[in-house]
């Protein structure tokens, strides 16, 4: 790596930390650490990255604006050729870019140019996608667009989690910035121009994990299982509580009564719930409310015969989007994770 050029690592998400580590374990940190400051501990994915900027002695900057004159100073006083984002939700403006001599690079879990926007991992699983990538990419003025550095494709097993592509995602992701590293600051790392149809996912919103258990199976268990952690979860209502279903299974046997009718499934208190097809959802883990995650037999709220809510047509319809080919996204979706 030249001693001559120093870059910037972007990142608020846990996603962003195996790269980190692994740049660093290997002896080529970054000139500085961007990541989100406190007031953005909502975001999916959060992490503070205090305690790993300290374990390997680096200048850390926490700000709730990648483009503000704080980061903008930090990158001039650090002088850093080039920026790294692996994960931040905000476009980074043209300002912030123009005085970097070798510019930026992003890494997005998507094969762009199909899957550009938000939420790229719980749409690979609402979508069944059954292989997809990871995406380093140079940042250019046009949100998204920029010439592919490299790829690295992966399966999609058809019982995938949210929580097990984000870890995957993560490793994919280091690996393509510990090979291609040497190259970007070197000025001489590939360029391809994205080819092929373009397509955006749209943002999510909590409320669009909101269940209808009138619908198959199949689609319950894909919800519960793109929304897993660390994204808010696939929920419904039971007696005007938010019951959130943070893990589950089909039962592959197991018959069940109407549409959200709760049903003894097994030995003891384990029970399920009944979809739109008569096959049952059995919940592994969930919330209630905002609470802790708990086992489904130690609420005895869930006796069979009983019934979930039913959701209103409105809220029924939100979870029902369906993203229209070529959309234009907000651009603040379109260079991060």
């Amino acid at each position: 790596m030249s001693d001559r050029r120093r870059y910037c690592y972007v990142s608020g998400l846990r996603l962003g930390v195996a790269a980190l580590e692994e740049l660093c374990a290997q002896g080529r940190p970054p000139a500085l650490v961007v990541s989100y400051s406190g007031e953005l501990a909502h975001r999916c994915g959060y992490l503070d990255y205090e305690s790993v900027v300290r374990r390997h002695d680096l200048t850390h900057l926490r700000v709730p604006d990648i483009n503000s004159d704080e980061v903008r100073d930090a990158l001039a006083a650090h002088g850093v050729d080039l920026m790294v984002v692996a994960g931040w939700s905000q476009l980074v403006q043209e300002d912030v870019l123009d005085p970097l001599a070798l510019g930026a690079v992003g890494l997005h879990p998507s094969p762009l140019p199909v899957g550009r926007g938000y939420a790229p991992i719980p749409w690979t699983i609402l979508r069944a996608m059954r292989s997809s990538a990871v995406t380093l990419f140079h940042l250019e003025r046009e949100p998204g667009t920029g010439d592919i550095v490299d790829q690295s494709w992966f399966d999609v097993p058809a019982d995938a989690t949210a929580t097990g592509l984000y870890e995957r995602v993560g490793h994919l992701q280091s690996e393509l910035l510990v090979r291609h590293l040497d190259d970007l600051l070197e000025g001489s790392a590939p360029r391809r121009p994205q080819s092929g149809h373009a397509s955006v996912w749209p943002t999510r919103r909590p409320s669009d994990g909101h269940l209808d258990l009138t619908a198959a199976g199949s689609d319950v268990d894909r919800m519960v299982r793109a929304l897993a952690s660390p994204y808010p979860g696939a929920f419904a209502m039971f007696g005007g509580a938010r019951i959130t279903l943070c893990a589950g299974a089909l039962h592959g046997e197991a018959r069940g009564g109407d549409p959200g009718q709760v049903v003894s499934v097994g030995e003891g208190r384990r029970w399920g719930i009944t979809c739109g097809d008569g096959t049952v959802f059995v919940p592994e883990s969930l919330r209630v409310d905002e609470g802790v995650r708990a086992e489904p037999t130690s609420l005895s709220m869930f006796r069979p015969g009983a019934y979930f809510d039913a959701p209103s047509e409105h809220m029924l319809a939100s979870t029902r989007r369906v993203p229209v080919p070529g959309q234009a996204p907000s651009p603040d979706a379109l260079q991060s994770a």
